[in-house]
């Protein structure tokens, strides 16, 4: 019922990710989309856990993305 709005979703956030390629709100954000069309796709498990590991993988990277730009901010422990 909502895939549609979560495909467009997910073709959106990337879109918005190409431009800027460290806007990490926007890799948080699509990481709930892929979450939630891994709910979506319920009933094929290889696709849930394809989508599941995207999730994580963009989890992992605006943590990254957090962190280097909290080095770079003045008063940074070094």
């Amino acid at each position: 019922m909502n895939s549609a709005k979560v495909a467009e979703g997910i073709e959106n956030l990337n879109r918005t990710i190409e431009l800027r390629p460290g806007y990490d709100d926007a890799m948080a954000y699509l990481n709930l989309m892929y979450r939630e069309k891994a709910d979506i796709e319920c009933g094929n498990p290889a696709a849930r856990v394809r989508d599941e590991k995207i999730a994580d993988k963009l989890v992992d990277k605006v943590l990254a993305v957090k962190k280097a730009r909290a080095e770079t901010q003045p008063g940074a422990p070094k």
